[in-house]
């Protein structure tokens, strides 16, 4: 029951997010003063277009949504590992907070770069290469936003199902990270975003001088 109602605030958060990016967008950046109906209430035509422009943001629309699953994935059985230390995952016990707060996700979107290159670097697999995990690792917003979305909707479906941890650690908490992701979707946080290639454009650099 719990997993099923985690899908449902994963889909609604995930449609739900997109919708405040597009408005954020629209309102907040584009500059406009003015606006058409369809702009604001087309949503058959904004949802689709937005969540495509999402998954595809790394070149690639089946990565990004293989990276969107499993990133979610294993974002929401990190929200589980309260359990393994202490009391059930949805209690109100300090260990359930970490798991579910927004410090994990917070923590990929800081340092997303040096995780990818140096998974890669392990891996002995150029950035280059074409390879599955390669493009997979490419694909950043995607990821994060598997991570993001799945963290929310944990919180949603532990607090809607049982009750048991603080409304006021879960309405922060997910204000943060809906925040965070419209800000990281739109490139206005100050950190993320450093091309996995970085250390091997500077290695070139170093050799043509």
């Amino acid at each position: 029951m719990e997993f099923f109602l985690y899908l449902i605030f994963l889909v609604i958060t995930l449609v739900s997010l997109s919708l405040a990016d597009y408005y954020f967008g629209l309102i907040h950046l584009s500059g406009k003063d003015t606006f058409e109906k369809t702009e604001l209430t087309d949503w058959a035509r904004i949802i689709p277009s937005k969540l495509v422009s999402i998954f595809e943001i790394g070149g690639s629309l089946q990565y990004g949504m293989i990276a969107f699953g499993i990133s979610a994935f294993f974002s929401y059985v990190w929200t589980l590992m309260g359990g393994l230390i202490g009391s059930p995952h949805y209690t109100d016990s300090f260990g359930n907070y970490f798991f579910l707060s927004f410090i994990m996700p917070v923590l990929v979107l800081a340092f997303y770069s040096f995780l990818a290159s140096e998974i890669l670097k392990a891996a002995r697999i150029s950035p280059n290469s074409g390879s599955m995990l390669a493009r997979l690792l490419a694909q950043e917003i995607p990821m994060l936003s598997g991570i993001f979305i799945s963290v929310i909707a944990s919180n949603l479906a532990v607090y809607g199902l049982y009750h048991e941890i603080a409304f006021l650690f879960v309405l922060p908490n997910i204000l943060i990270l809906s925040v965070l992701l419209i800000l990281r979707w739109n490139g206005k946080v100050k950190f993320g975003g450093i091309r996995l290639d970085k250390d091997e454009e500077e290695d070139q650099d170093l050799e043509e001088d």
